[in-house]
């Protein structure tokens, strides 16, 4: 796979190709996501969390997969450039991070547990996520 990636990064076009792609992925993550842990906070009480749950986590599964497939591609185009920089480092080390924060909640009951640390679990993930964001937007700048 890294091979075909390295290949297509060659071509002029790639990195903005697989940044639209991963602007895609970023919205269907994010917005699952949010939609999820809106829920999880209390807010539409009236919508099953259940049937939520079985239409948003599916949704923020593919958005994080079109993010990693194309983030790895986009990384290939520029690999040495890439690693350095800061922005890109932290913003890895928080998608480990809110990957870990999820298999938690979701260890724990996930929506069904509806208790102060599930809470404050879903306001951990939505911050990190938006950190994620920003550092992503940083990795041009920094």
């Amino acid at each position: 796979m890294w091979d075909t990636l390295t290949a297509l990064a060659a071509h002029p076009w790639a990195y903005p190709a697989f940044s639209v792609v991963h602007l895609i992925g970023l919205g269907a993550l994010f917005g699952g996501l949010l939609v999820f842990e809106l829920r999880a906070l209390g807010a539409r009480r009236e919508l099953d969390p259940g049937a939520l749950a079985r239409l948003a986590i599916p949704t923020a599964l593919a958005g994080f997969a079109l993010c990693a497939v194309s983030g790895a591609a986009m990384f290939a185009t520029q690999p040495q450039e890439l690693w350095v920089n800061p922005a890109l480092r932290v913003k890895l080390a928080l998608i480990a991070v809110a990957g870990l924060n999820a298999a938690w909640f979701h260890w724990r009951g996930g929506v069904r547990a509806q208790d102060r640390l599930g809470r404050w679990q879903c306001l951990l993930s939505l911050g990190i996520w938006v950190a994620v964001i920003i550092c992503g937007r940083w990795i041009a700048f920094v």
